[in-house]
């Protein structure tokens, strides 16, 4: 199970480096990905990035508020909506500082979803349970969060006190921006913006071509199967005329 960790800035990187190592304590089927530590060298940054967005079956945004608004959070968090959402899984706003009002005051995208306070041991017990449910599900396994339970309260100081040596001042105005440009950002969320559209386009369309009992329905695409299927072509055996020889030469 793949686990995307988006940051944006000094202290949200430090959480998600963290983080991502935590997590691996919970089961051997967990796959953190972290763009500043788990890029293999060599590889092209973004190209892997996207790779991994759409792999990933759960997302977490490590929020701050130097962070709040920066475009490669809501770039990041938006991609991941789309294929967790797909996949049945989630995308949770961790935050370093704060509380879910702020997402609210600063109409962050992030304030759709279930946050998840990086300080408060029940909410992050919550979110390990949440992962643990996804990853079974995916298996085909009961639920069963026992052994999560058990494990989170030996091991949470380690995280707790990793997260409280964060030094939140370190963000600047600098370190707060994406680590891309303003306009490739806005080339992909354009990017991103159209292929929505693209999807719901056909998605009305075939609603409107059943609605009409049309039988050139469009093809069968797989992130809507069993919507697109093909309709079958109508064939009619008619009668041959009276007194026609149907068997050939006698």
């Amino acid at each position: 199970m793949k686990i995307f960790l988006s940051w944006s800035g000094l202290p949200s990187r430090t959480c998600a480096e963290r983080l991502a190592s935590w997590l691996r304590y919970f089961s051997d089927e967990i796959e953190p990905f972290v763009s500043s530590e788990s890029i293999r060298k060599g590889a092209r940054g973004l190209d892997e990035i996207k790779k991994q967005l759409d792999e990933s079956s759960f997302g977490i945004a490590c929020v701050t508020r130097a962070n709040l608004g920066a475009p490669w959070i809501t770039f990041e968090s938006g991609a991941l909506s789309k294929e967790v959402d797909e996949r049945k899984g989630q995308l949770v706003p961790f935050l370093l500082e704060g509380s879910h009002d702020d997402l609210e005051a600063a109409s962050s995208p992030l304030r759709q979803f279930q946050s998840t306070r990086a300080h408060d041991e029940e909410d992050v017990l919550n979110m390990v349970r949440t992962i643990n449910s996804v990853l079974r599900e995916s298996a085909n396994r009961h639920p069963d969060n026992t052994r999560v339970d058990g494990l989170f309260r030996k091991v949470w100081p380690e995280l707790r006190d990793a997260l409280g040596a964060i030094d939140l001042t370190a963000d600047t105005a600098e370190q707060a921006l994406p680590r891309r440009s303003a306009e490739e950002i806005l080339e992909d969320l354009t990017s991103l913006m159209r292929e929505q559209i693209s999807r719901i386009t056909d998605l009305e369309q075939t609603v409107e071509a059943l609605r009409h009992e049309q039988t050139n329905l469009p093809r069968k695409r797989s992130r809507f199967a069993g919507v697109y299927e093909e309709a079958p072509t109508p064939h009619t055996l008619s009668a041959p005329p009276l007194g026609t020889n149907t068997e050939g030469p006698a």
